[in-house]
């Protein structure tokens, strides 16, 4: 990778920005007038949105937050930046939805986000966390949430030894690290 320019920069600034736009918020204050935050489990999330505006909320919020992940990322390579900042606009996006200016750094846990950058980064590195999420949830008798931090912890371990490039495996593990940190406060309920 060369040097960094006022481009590169700009992306994963952009990439940030836009992955604070938060659907469920959104979507909760259009339809209520209040801020999702103030009820049910506090998140911003298609779980908590799904809580106040039932079983459409939920799908919108979370469609809408996977498509922003994957529409970065996927402007990043369409816009052609090196692979290195597409690696940077993931765990940005991530970490815009998780960390969001907008809403004074109070955001959503990032699932669906990261989800929707990972398909676009690498859909071989994805295959390969969603037979390792499909293992654990059977082993795990279907607790998603500790299926899931499992999956992200165990993931940037098995594409280093499967030999991806390392701008994603960095990429991934600093994904991985952001999301898991998001999920601090729950992570009792997740072992349980």
């Amino acid at each position: 990778m060369t040097n960094l320019d006022a481009y590169d920069l700009l992306m994963v600034l952009a990439a940030y920005l836009v992955g604070g736009i938060s659907t469920g918020y959104l979507l909760v204050r259009f339809i209520h007038g209040v801020d999702v935050r103030s009820t049910g489990s506090g998140g911003l999330g298609a779980r908590n949105t799904g809580r106040i505006l039932g079983r459409s909320g939920f799908h919108l919020t979370f469609w809408g937050d996977t498509l922003k992940g994957a529409a970065v990322v996927g402007a990043a390579r369409w816009l052609e930046f090196d692979p290195v900042i597409v690696g940077a606009a993931v765990v940005a996006v991530i970490a815009g939805h998780i960390w969001p200016i907008w809403l004074k750094f109070r955001g959503g846990k990032g699932i669906a986000t990261c989800l929707g950058a990972f398909t676009i980064f690498s859909y071989k590195m994805l295959l390969i966390g969603g037979c390792i999420f499909v293992i654990l949830y059977v082993i795990n008798r279907k607790k998603f949430l500790l299926s899931w931090v499992l999956t992200l912890l165990s993931l940037p371990l098995v594409i280093f030894f499967l030999e991806f490039p390392m701008y994603i495996v960095v990429s991934v593990l600093l994904s991985t690290a952001t999301v898991v940190l998001a999920h601090k406060d729950i992570m009792k309920e997740a072992w349980l």
